[in-house]
């Protein structure tokens, strides 16, 4: 029972939350694929805490999606931030 616990805390620790990559030669080693010939093609995947939950999810995406993901959420987030800050009117 406590071997069970142990695992349980460990899968639940932050280091096991932070974000993995895959390489795309590692993926190939494993699963056979070619290596993507561009850069941008590459197959990237991550482990994402979610919110509400323990238990990581598992998001795999190119790098140009990761990419333009990124982008969206600072564009999102100056956004947000503009709109704060503007200046209210009496």
């Amino acid at each position: 029972m406590s071997l069970a616990a142990t695992l349980m805390m460990a899968a639940s620790s932050p280091s096991a939350r932070a974000a993995t990559e895959t390489t795309p030669r590692a993926a190939a080693a494993t699963s056979g694929t070619p290596v993507a010939k561009s850069d941008k093609d590459r197959m990237i995947c991550k482990t994402e805490a979610l919110a509400g939950s323990r238990v990581p999810k598992k998001v795999c995406a190119t790098k140009s999606e990761w990419d333009a993901r990124r982008q969206e959420d600072r564009d999102q987030l100056e956004k947000a931030q503009k709109a704060a800050s503007a200046p209210r009117g009496f």
